[in-house]
């Protein structure tokens, strides 16, 4: 996800009439499961709506929460420090056993002046996820956004790019070695709708394409135990940058570049991806010995029983696919971001109590269990 990202897709909500969201119950009162009808205490207080955490242990998978931010700087447009707020650390804590940050590891917050970095923000969050055991994923080494100036003044000198692009990467992954265990080392190389390879970025404007190869062997040998994954948007919806997507990573493969897995963004604009395309794309990349992770799912809609729907088959259809790694991107409205206006696409409202989104997404892991436990 991008800082200040105008999403192309806009153009098929034109015309839209926006709906009205249902004033949510208040924090500790009594909802309904709409999955099951029973009636299920809030999550403000003693709840008894189960954990995404739990039920993910139970099948052997990650489920995580991406967009956590830990820093202190408002730098971002973004409010500071999110795990400050204690429901909001307590049901981080209870529901996920993954994290990884906002904006804060992006190029210009964590180096903001050359040779100077901020890692307020990581550093707690590693803290935070150490004492509640969770495994913590970077995110990311580089983006579309964020460069600082001093970087984008080295466009035209190839070296003194590459010196300094060696030294941001080196540096953060040898201090998180060990406690980052996966990394985002590229994120959106490809156009936003695809049909134009890859973007002109600053590291593309000062390396051409080949940055991609070198940021992975630059982190991989500042921490050869890190996984390491490129992680790309809208591929499930567009065919054409699907393609791209395949024939770029596939290069990398072939070419020996030590990446281990690719991230599926997976942020939903009113309607899922077609059914099977999860599948397909998971089959492709694990033919070629990589891992696939869904790294930054949220559903964007006006109604919240469509997004409950999108939600539980995005599930269902990865763990199908033999996914074992899903992220949502946040995870309370409190702190949402979208594009859509009126869309509050997280699985919990701004006062923690859980949507149907997230009821659909916790029976979609009962369901891939109880299907595991009567396989043969």
């Amino acid at each position: 996800m991008k800082i200040g990202r105008t999403k192309a897709v806009l153009a098929a909500m034109m015309g839209l009439t926006l709906s009205t969201f249902a004033t949510q119950p208040a924090s500790g009162s009594t909802v309904t499961d709409p999955i099951t009808s029973d009636p299920v205490v809030t999550v403000g207080s003693d709840s008894d709506i189960g954990s995404l955490r739990e039920e993910a242990a139970k099948i052997g998978i990650l489920f995580g929460s991406g967009a956590i931010k830990a820093s202190d700087s408002i730098d971002d447009g973004r409010p500071p420090n999110y795990l400050t707020d204690p429901d909001f650390a307590r049901v981080l804590a209870e529901q996920f056993d993954s994290v990884h940050s906002e904006n804060e590891m992006k190029y210009r917050f964590v180096e903001p002046q050359q040779g100077v970095f901020d890692f307020t923000g990581p550093d707690r969050l590693v803290k935070f996820a150490q004492e509640q055991g969770m495994q913590v994923k970077g995110h990311a080494l580089i983006t579309t956004c964020c460069d600082p100036q001093y970087l984008v003044d080295k466009v035209n000198d190839p070296a003194a790019f590459r010196a300094l692009m060696t030294k941001h990467i080196t540096t953060i992954m040898k201090r998180y070695k060990g406690k980052m265990d996966r990394w985002d080392v590229v994120v959106e190389p490809l156009s936003t709708m695809g049909g134009q390879g890859l973007q002109h970025t600053d590291f593309y404007n000062a390396l051409g394409p080949g940055y991609i190869a070198e940021a992975f062997r630059i982190a991989h040998r500042a921490d050869p135990t890190a996984k390491l994954y490129v992680n790309e948007n809208l591929v499930e919806s567009y065919p054409e940058k699907r393609k791209e997507f395949y024939d770029l990573v596939d290069g990398l493969v072939a070419d020996e570049v030590p990446i281990d897995g690719v991230a599926l963004q997976m942020h939903e604009t009113l309607q899922g991806p077609p059914a099977g395309v999860i599948i397909e794309m998971a089959d492709h990349f694990h033919a070629k010995g990589l891992a696939v992770s869904i790294s930054e799912l949220d559903v964007h809609t006006l109604d919240p029983v469509t997004q409950a729907q999108i939600y539980g088959d995005v599930v269902t259809e990865a763990l199908n696919a033999g996914i074992r790694d899903i992220s949502t991107w946040g995870f309370t409205d409190k702190h949402l971001y979208t594009w859509l206006p009126g869309a509050k696409p997280c699985l919990f409202d701004e006062n923690y109590n859980p949507k149907p989104a997230y009821f659909a997404v916790r029976d979609a892991l009962r369901a891939y269990g109880r299907k595991v436990q009567a396989s043969p």
